[in-house]
């Protein structure tokens, strides 16, 4: 019985550990999304669709991002792929990075944005169609 109480007590602090880590709806952790927040801009143009990254910092904060797209139609797949240093003061937005793909009849698009602030993973946040 003992051994039982010890283990169910191990799992409720792993437990409880774990949920103070999820990530929010942007894939960072709570901490840091009071730090800054990442967004997608998806707009119907003439001639497809444009994406348009974006960054917002409560705080400075600086590091990498990585803005990619992929589209699948019947023209087959492809994927485009930006990404560099991004350097924000606090209150500072910015685009880091804007595209515009064709898609046809049926196709579908993916974009995602992931932020890195010293390696740790600031924000993330996917588009699909």
């Amino acid at each position: 019985m003992k051994k039982l109480f010890f283990s169910m007590a191990a799992l409720a602090a792993a437990s409880a550990c774990t949920a103070a880590a999820q990530p929010n709806e942007h894939g960072g952790s709570r901490a840091d999304a009071e730090r800054a927040e990442c967004t997608i801009d998806v707009t119907r143009t003439r001639h497809g669709v444009r994406f348009d990254a974006l960054a917002r910092s409560f705080e400075p904060a600086s590091g990498e991002y990585e803005f990619v797209l992929t589209k699948d139609d019947r023209g087959g797949s492809s994927d485009i792929v930006q990404g560099g240093v991004y350097r924000l003061s606090a209150g500072d937005e910015s685009m880091l990075g804007s595209s515009e793909l064709s898609v046809e009849r049926g196709g579908r698009y993916r974009a995602r944005l992931v932020l890195w602030d010293g390696g740790v993973e600031v924000c993330r946040v996917v588009r699909r169609s």
